[in-house]
């Protein structure tokens, strides 16, 4: 790794922070603890990436199974409606076809009562 000279103006805070990161982890220049905290950075932010990408794909997962179970629970409603409209229909058939036989059965009564006289 080629490494650069660079002069730098910090405010103090920054500077008690690279100091104290320094102690901490046993480095001995100041370009090496700001490696370091711009490494961790890095690694940081894809491990940030990686979780939200996870949380993305779940929640991907759990809408698509939502939905999946809506359509499901809409074709059991639509298949009970057919159901319903069609014993509806048969019942109303049956009525007219009761009605037509009742009729025509008094008709053919009062036609055979005017065949008997």
């Amino acid at each position: 790794m080629i490494k650069e000279r660079m002069k730098i103006t910090l405010p103090p805070k920054v500077k008690n922070y690279i100091q104290a990161y320094m102690e901490k982890h046993h480095l001995r220049y100041t370009g090496d603890a700001i490696s370091h905290i711009c490494k961790e950075h890095e690694e940081a932010q894809k491990r940030e990436e990686g979780s939200l990408e996870k949380v993305v794909e779940a929640v991907s997962q759990n809408i698509d199974d939502l939905l999946q179970r809506e359509r499901r629970h809409m074709r059991e409603e639509l298949y009970s409606l057919e159901k319903n409209i069609q014993r509806s229909t048969l019942n109303s058939i049956q009525t007219v076809e009761d009605y037509g036989i009742r009729q025509r059965g008094e008709l053919f009564a009062s036609f055979l009562e005017e065949y008997k006289k």
